[in-house]
Parts: structure tokens; sequence; C-alpha cells
């Protein structure tokens, strides 16, 4: 019985591998949009394009994990928490109310 609880959490996370997750809304007048990139079952990569810049830069990598449809984020003191629907996730960061919605990679 415990095989089946291990699979299914792990096909919890298994959803978001290879996805890629954009925020166009933004509170900075130099950033273009915000990127979350799910590299495997527990790594997540935020990605930021300015506006200023041809490229986008890479500002963290963290731990991720998801229960039903809460994504808790983790890097190193730093947690946040966001709201996983279908085609959207929906977390405040810093005061800011931030709707990612899914996207090509």
């Amino acid at each position: 019985m415990r095989l089946f609880g291990f699979t299914k959490k792990k096909k919890q996370s298994s959803t978001l591998v290879g996805t890629a997750w954009i925020c166009t809304s933004t509170n900075e007048t130099e950033t273009l949009y915000y990127k979350l990139v799910f590299t495997d079952e527990d790594q997540v990569e935020g990605w930021v394009k300015y506006i200023s810049q041809e490229e986008e830069v890479k500002v963290f990598s963290a731990d991720y994990k998801k229960t039903k449809n809460v994504l808790h984020v983790k890097k190193e003191d730093d947690i946040f928490m966001a709201v996983f629907e279908k085609s959207q996730l929906t977390a405040v960061l810093d005061g800011q109310k931030m709707s990612f919605s899914k996207s090509q990679l």
C-alpha cells in the first residue's frame, strides 16, 4: 500500500516537469516578465527578462514540492507558496500578486 502512496506523490510533482510559466504583470518598469521553469520533479528555476537586455537572466534555483493544488517553493531561508490550476500559478511575492500562465519552453 505504501508503494501506491509514493507513486501518487511523485506524479503530483511530475505534472510540472518540463513546463514554463510566465508573469507579465510586474511592478518594476524595467522588467518585461518573470518566468518559472520546472526542470525536474523537485527543482524550479526563476528567470527575468529585462527590457534593456536581449537575453533572459536566471535569478534563482530552488526546491519545490506540489501537494494537491498548492506549490511550496524553498530557496535556503526563502519560502513562497503558489496556488496551482491547470493553466495558471498564482503567488504573492514581496506584497505583489503574481499570476503565471503556462507557456512554451
